[in-house]
């Protein structure tokens, strides 16, 4: 087909296609406006046909099976009408955003090293151990609550503030140890030079709330090594 006939005919097309849409919304108005024409003239005949059933009481009778059926008429107009609106779409819901649980621990750390960076390096991770290590019972039967260990700090020029650990729980049958739970975290402590103090450190998983308690079937088998430090020089009382 030549360039100027492919053309004319997709003008013509175009052009068809805006009058058939322009023809079909005029329609659409024209309908819209009967339809209330009717109506409001059926509610006219209501109204007359109430006005006669009081003034007239031996055609009551009559008035009100009309105005009933007047009703009838439009309440099928308007179901009728209803239906042929277009319903618009419901927006979907944004899909539910997973809120993750603030991790304190995290934040006091942080304030922590803002407040005396050098508090982390006072003394060595070497410098502190644990010892006399037991696991308290929970308060499920069979289950650890807590583990409780002496912390011993070596160093002879520093205070121990906090103490970073790593706990391992093992369960040991018949010879052969599974680990069950794994632990890292950092707690406070005042524990003075060359000296020591009892510690205890509660059995929770900060990752995964909600979580059963860690039971033991067998021998607990409890893990426990320093893995930070924080210190402060020791405070002499003023003369």
């Amino acid at each position: 087909m030549p360039t100027s006939r492919r053309e004319n005919y997709d003008s013509a097309c175009t052009g068809d296609f805006q009058h058939n849409g322009s023809a079909e919304h005029i329609r659409g108005a024209g309908g819209s406006r009967l339809r209330m024409k009717i109506e409001a003239m059926l509610w006219i005949v209501v109204f007359v046909l109430v006005a006669l059933a009081f003034l007239f009481p031996r055609t009551r009778a009559f008035s009100l099976s009309a105005i009933g059926v007047a009703i009838f008429a439009i309440v099928v107009i308007v179901v009728i009408a209803t239906r042929g609106d277009p319903v618009a779409p419901i927006a979907a819901a944004p899909p539910a955003v997973e809120q993750k649980p603030v991790d304190f621990e995290r934040f006091h750390i942080e304030n922590l090293d803002k407040a005396d960076p050098e508090a982390k390096n006072r003394i060595r991770v070497a410098e502190i151990r644990f010892d006399q290590i037991r696991a308290e019972a929970g308060a499920e039967r069979g289950s650890i609550g807590r583990i409780v260990a002496r912390l011993y700090n070596d160093s002879a020029a520093f205070t121990l503030t906090d103490y970073g650990y790593d706990l391992v729980v093992q369960d040991c049958i018949r010879g052969t140890c599974t680990t069950v739970f794994e632990q890292h975290g950092l707690s406070a402590a005042s524990v003075p030079p060359n000296q020591a103090r009892d510690v205890e450190i509660a059995v929770r998983d900060g990752n995964a709330r909600d979580q059963p308690p860690i039971k033991i079937l067998g021998t607990a088998n409890v893990l426990l090594t320093p893995a930070a430090t924080r210190a402060q020089p020791i405070s002499y009382p003023k003369p």
